[in-house]
C-alpha cells in the first residue's frame, strides 16, 4: 500500500477500537457478551486512549518500514503459488500450507514471521516497562503503529502471489526478492500490475482521508474529488456493529503466526480471482470494487484483532 492508505487505515482502526467490541468474536466464533464484553470494552477503551494520545506518531511510524527500515524484501511479501500455476516446476523442499484441501507453496518472503516478531517485541517492551521502566508508552505505541504497515501489506493480494512481476535478471538475482530471476517459468502479471493496483487504492483513499481531516492536502495533485472506488474504502462506526463488515477475531495465545498465514493465503486466493490463472496479464475489474471493499474491511478488522491480541496478552 502507499503512504496515504497506511495512514488512513491506522487512523480508522484507532477510531473503531472501542466500537468494534460489538463485533468481537471469541475463539469459538461467537460474539462476546456479558461480563466478558464489559472487560473487552474496558481494555479497548484503554488501548484507544493511548493510541489517540500518540496520534502524532502515525505519519512517521506507519511509513517507517519503507522509509526508515527499508526492509521491503523479504519482510513485506509472502510469495505463494499453487501447482496449477506452475505445472512444470518442482516445488520440492518448499514450505507448504494446506487450506480447504488446496496446497499453497511458499517461494519467498517473511511477512507473517516479521509481524509475529514485532508483536513479541512489543510484549517484551511491556514486560520490561513493568520491571524497570526501560520503555515508555510512546515507544510502545510507535511500534503498534509501525506494525500496522506490515499487517496492511499482508492484505494486498499481489504481496502474496508469486505471479507478481515476471522474472528479471541482473541486480535482482536473489529469489527472495520480488523480482528475483530464479522464479519458475509460467504466466505472470504485468510489470505495472502491482503499482497500478496500489495507486488505484491510494487515489480512492486520499479524497476520503482529506475530507475526514485524516491527512492534510499539501499538493494540488492530491485530488479531493472521489474516485469510483472511494465509496468502497469509506467506513464508519456503523460498520463495526454486530454482524457488520469490520469484524474482530480473538487470536489464541501464540496463535498469531497461524492467523497471519491464513491472512496471506486469503490474499493469495483474492489475487487468483483478480488476476485469473489463464490470463494474469489482464486484471478482472468486474470484481475490483467488491474485492476492494472486502480487503479494506478485513484490513481494519484484522489490524484491530492483532492490536487487541498484543494488548490482552502483553504480559503472557
Amino acid at each position: 500500500m502507499k503512504h496515504n492508505t497506511h495512514i488512513y487505515v491506522a487512523v480508522k482502526s484507532i477510531q473503531f477500537i472501542k466500537q468494534s467490541v460489538d463485533n468481537l468474536l471469541d475463539e469459538n466464533d461467537k460474539h462476546v457478551k456479558g461480563q466478558k464484553k464489559t472487560k473487552e470494552r474496558n481494555n479497548a477503551t484503554n488501548l484507544q486512549r493511548y493510541l489517540q494520545y500518540y496520534q502524532d506518531l502515525i505519519e512517521e511510524a506507519t511509513w517507517a518500514p519503507d522509509d526508515v527500515l527499508k526492509d521491503n524484501d523479504p519482510n513485506h511479501i509472502f510469495k505463494l503459488f499453487t501447482k496449477n500455476e506452475f505445472p512444470d516446476y518442482n516445488p520440492k523442499d518448499r514450505p507448504t500450507f494446506k487450506r480447504d484441501k488446496v496446497t499453497y507453496y511458499k517461494f519467498a518472503g517473511g511477512l507473517p514471521y516479521r509481524i509475529d516478531h514485532i508483536a513479541r517485541s512489543i510484549k517484551n517492551m511491556c514486560k520490561l516497562r513493568d520491571y524497570n521502566d526501560q520503555f515508555d508508552m510512546r515507544q510502545i505505541m510507535y511500534h503498534y503503529l509501525l506494525l500496522s504497515h506490515y499487517i496492511v501489506d499482508a492484505h494486498v493480494p499481489v504481496h502474496c502471489d508469486l505471479r507478481d512481476d515476471p522474472p528479471k535478471s541482473g541486480k535482482v538475482a536473489d529469489p527472495s526478492k520480488r523480482k528475483g530471476k530464479d522464479k519458475p517459468k509460467g504466466k505472470y502479471m504485468k510489470d505495472s500490475a502491482h503499482g497500478s493496483l496500489e495507486s488505484l487504492w491510494d487515489k480512492a483513499v486520499t479524497p476520503v482521508a482529506i475530507g475526514e481531516n485524516i491527512i492534510a492536502r499539501t499538493r494540488i495533485r492530491e485530488k479531493i474529488k472521489h474516485t469510483d472506488l472511494s465509496d468502497a474504502v469509506t467506513f464508519t462506526l456503523g460498520d463495526c456493529k454486530k454482524g457488520r463488515e469490520i469484524q474482530v477475531k480473538s487470536i489464541a495465545p501464540n496463535g498469531l503466526m497461524d492467523f497471519m498465514i491464513d491472512v496471506c493465503v486469503q490474499s493469495k486466493i483474492r489475487c487468483q480471482k483478480l488476476f485469473p490463472l489463464d490470463n494474469p496479464q489482464k486484471r478482472n475489474d468486474d470484481i475490483l470494487e467488491e474485492t476492494t471493499r472486502a480487503i479494506f474491511a478485513d484490513c481494519i478488522g484484522n489490524l484491530l484483532s492483532i492490536w487487541r491480541y498484543i494488548w490482552v496478552h502483553q504480559r503472557t
